[in-house]
């Protein structure tokens, strides 16, 4: 860390790397770039009265703003059938709340989320990475 007010040649350095200020510039510069809207589905299981459990997809958050993109595809061929996987990448404000359970909806459909790459020092953004179910 760069001490605070440090004198280096006639030029004054501040105490971080990235001002707050500056941090919240780039957050509000990244939401310019979602141009999709998505809908968070959250897993619920209610109790059947037999022992088991129904399980449901409840809308835990409503028109984020958004970007999906296509991340890689993989073809392979098993039994004669052709199946094509493609992994997506959706990315979503800094504190938008995404688990590894969740589901995404989108206008091009539904999405499971398998990684949520959070937890860093200065970020701008938070990606998922997920598969169309």
């Amino acid at each position: 860390m760069i001490p605070a007010r440090v004198n280096t040649g006639g030029i004054v350095m501040a105490d971080k790397l990235i001002q707050d200020m500056d941090l919240r510039y780039m957050r509000a510069a990244v939401k310019t770039a979602m141009p999709d809207s998505v809908s968070i589905l959250r897993k619920s299981l209610t109790s059947d009265k037999q022992g088991g459990f129904t399980e449901a997809w409840d809308e835990a958050y409503q028109n984020i703003p958004a970007r999906l993109s296509a991340a890689s595809g993989k073809e392979t061929v098993a039994q004669g059938r052709e199946d094509l996987q493609v992994d997506f990448v959706l990315t979503v404000a800094h504190d938008q709340s995404v688990e590894q359970s969740d589901r995404v909806s989108h206008s091009s459909g539904t999405y499971e989320v398998h990684f949520v790459d959070s937890g860093k020092s200065w970020a701008t953004s938070k990606r998922c990475q997920m598969r169309r179910l």
